[in-house]
């Protein structure tokens, strides 16, 4: 993806989920009445302040550029939360809730590379030959006939 696409995703999320985090606090945009009951329960349990100051961490940091995977690791419950609770509870605001989950798919795609130890296979903490590798690091031949063979006795 070019580096202007992204920037434009970071930012254009950044800002709505500001805009989003913002409002749970001070209302700038009028939220329709009557609130659902699942809304009205985490506004009355002081539950949405907790949610609403992720959201404002994760946007922070997406308008400064910094720790994009870190916020994009916040926004996945918050933003999965929201589309769920759009699409099943309260669809008044279900297209907004499948723009934000296409620009945080976009953004996740694009940092994807800081997400595949999550799914990566083999023992924690052991390093594969292929990270080695990628990081520059010289490989021995010996070694990463180990490695293969430990993997085979699996």
């Amino acid at each position: 993806m070019p580096p202007r696409a992204v920037d434009a995703i970071r930012i254009a999320l950044g800002l709505i989920v500001l805009l989003g985090g913002i409002n749970g606090f001070v209302r700038i945009v009028p939220v329709p009445e009557p609130l659902h009951p699942f809304t009205r329960m985490l506004v009355d349990s002081g539950y949405i302040y907790a949610v609403k100051a992720v959201e404002l961490t994760a946007a922070v940091l997406l308008l400064l550029g910094r720790r994009r995977a870190l916020a994009v690791a916040l926004l996945w419950p918050v933003v999965v939360n929201i589309a769920l609770f759009h699409l099943l509870l309260d669809p008044r605001a279900g297209v907004n809730a499948v723009i934000l989950l296409g620009l945080l798919g976009a953004l996740t795609w694009h940092e994807r590379r800081a997400f595949a130890p999550l799914f990566a296979e083999g023992r924690s903490g052991a390093p594969s030959t292929a990270d080695s590798a990628a990081r520059g690091e010289r490989v021995s031949p010996a070694w990463a006939a180990r490695r293969v063979e430990d993997g085979m006795k699996r």
